[in-house]
Parts: C-alpha cells; sequence; structure tokens
C-alpha cells in the first residue's frame, strides 16, 4: 500500500461519521495508481466509470489545490460549500465552515502536493452528475501513486 493510500484510509477512518451524520451520504473510494494518469479527467473518467459510475469527460473543473479560500477555483472554497451546509437543506449546518475546512485540508494533505490534481462536477452553473442521485456532489484527487473519489449524495 502507498503512503498515500495509507493517508487516505486513515483520513476516511477518522471523518466517516461525521460526514454520515447529515441525511447524506458519503462514499469514498481509493486505489493505486499504476500507471501514470494522463489527462486529469480522462483519469477521472476511468477511475469513476470503474466503480459504477457515468463519466462526464470535459466536465470535470479542475481545481487549484494551492489557492487560499478566497482564489478563483479554490479547492478549499469546493470543498467548504460541499461540506459546510447540509445538501438538501441550505440554512443547516452540517459540518460548518471551520471543520469542513479542516476535513478539505485533511484531505488534500493525503496527496503528494507536488503531484496533485483535483477535480469536481460542479461548476459556477451547476453540476454534471455521475450518479442518479437528486443532490451530489463529487471530488476526485489523485498523485503520482493514488486517485480518490470524495461523493457526497441525497434524496430530498
Amino acid at each position: 500500500m502507498s503512503a498515500t493510500l495509507a493517508r487516505l484510509e486513515a483520513f476516511f477512518e477518522n471523518w466517516r461519521a461525521r460526514l454520515n451524520a447529515s441525511g447524506a451520504t458519503v462514499t469514498f473510494r481509493a486505489q493505486s495508481l499504476d500507471t501514470p494518469p494522463g489527462l486529469h479527467f480522462a483519469c477521472a473518467d476511468r477511475f469513476v466509470t470503474s466503480l459504477g459510475y457515468q463519466p462526464i469527460g470535459g466536465n470535470w473543473e479542475l481545481l487549484d489545490a494551492e489557492a487560499g479560500k478566497d482564489a478563483p477555483r479554490s479547492a478549499r472554497t469546493a470543498l467548504v460549500a460541499a461540506f459546510s451546509h447540509d445538501m438538501v437543506f441550505s440554512h443547516a449546518a452540517w459540518l460548518g465552515e471551520d471543520d469542513a475546512l479542516a476535513m478539505g485540508e485533511g484531505w488534500l494533505a493525503c496527496f503528494d502536493s507536488a503531484q496533485l490534481h483535483i477535480m469536481t462536477n460542479r461548476m459556477y452553473f451547476g453540476w454534471n452528475p455521475i450518479t442518479q442521485a437528486t443532490f451530489e456532489w463529487a471530488f476526485v484527487a489523485f498523485d503520482g501513486s493514488a486517485i480518490a473519489l470524495l461523493l457526497a449524495t441525497a434524496e430530498d
């Protein structure tokens, strides 16, 4: 098992109960990358389809893993937006902003920052679903040794 995979497993064990305590279901999958990943969206599509989800091609939004919360296309901003409030009842807290940021920072820290690519299925104009859920937010991240999916889904 690579160091990245070991960190990812420890991360999810640490956050599993909190992430699944709301009305959403959070799915986490990770695996080794045995070959060079290639184009970010092709790598994400290969991975999610291997798990039984739908590919979305160039609709994966590449995020900036280095950017702060106020920067455009910031991975931190997207992770906070996804996990701070309930997916169905957006006025209700889920993790809250501080814990959502801590969770996001923890997830990003699992990967080799020099090789990290992270993307989401949500863009400024909506989302491109990989599931049949009413609400979803998916993140795929990978470095040179591992790839992971962090998927939140909910029904109203």
